[in-house]
């Protein structure tokens, strides 16, 4: 099992983006705040450029740990870390279909990590199988389904390649996780409506209509709040794992 997205696309990605840290901007603090406790160890699957970790940390407390396969994990993201207090356990730059540990961890998270590959299943698995007894699991994806997949289809053709649909649908995360004996007590989706793409520049009319959906899909985001299965741009799924077989 392989990524649709290869590695030289991400290592590109992050060279280009600007990875400074905005509290505000950070996803799903909402429900952070509902679901998760103070203290212990967080370990994030796909972890650079580390925003997710930086706020988790300062909010709850957390050791932060995590496994990208960019070497950006390695030779910048410590200092990115430093620089906000967090308090590190073990970066590890590698393929997380390779990794395996014995240690395990209170909050196991990823955010758009597994709908890059195909067996949906065996990813959730291997994200369990890092997660404490008594932890809480969390696992993100773009929802590139329904609505969103028409306007991808029609101004981001190229990226909506490097996704696997399937992998990007709740029921089947539930499944998987109840199958291995965790208690589901968040699904859904989340946001009204937002839209981005990685459309090439020299595509100017595709860039120019992105931006135009995404005027409106952001004035509807501040003034509606009415997570769907159409339009939201997020689907999240928040599981606990038994303090006992």
């Amino acid at each position: 099992m392989t990524s649709v997205a290869p590695q030289l696309y991400w290592d590109t990605l992050h060279e280009a983006r600007h990875t400074a840290f905005e509290p505000d901007e950070v996803l799903f603090r909402d429900l952070f705040e509902r679901y998760l406790s103070r203290g212990g160890e967080c370990f994030e699957i796909g972890c650079y450029p580390g925003n997710f970790l930086i706020w988790l940390a300062q909010r709850f407390g957390y050791t932060v740990s995590g496994i990208d396969a960019t070497p950006f994990v390695s030779d910048r993201m410590p200092r990115r870390l430093a620089e906000h207090g967090v308090k590190v356990g073990e970066l590890l730059q590698g393929d997380f279909l390779r990794f395996e540990s014995a240690r395990k961890f209170q909050v196991v998270c990823s955010f758009g990590f597994i709908e890059h590959f195909e067996d949906t299943e065996d990813m959730i698995r291997r994200h369990v199988d890092l997660t404490a007894p008594g932890g809480t699991l969390i696992i993100s994806c773009p929802n590139f389904r329904r609505g969103q997949f028409v306007l991808h289809r029609l101004l981001d053709a190229e990226n909506l390649r490097r996704h696997v649909l399937p992998a990007m649908n709740l029921r089947r995360w539930r499944r998987a996780l109840e199958a291995q004996g965790l208690t589901v007590v968040h699904q859904g989706y989340w946001g009204t409506f937002d839209f981005w793409t990685e459309t090439p520049r020299e595509q100017r009319v595709r860039r120019w209509a992105a931006g135009w959906v995404r005027r409106i899909a952001q004035g509807l985001q501040r003034r509606i709040h009415w997570p769907n299965p159409f339009f939201s741009p997020h689907m999240i799924i928040i599981a606990r794992k038994a303090t006992s077989p």
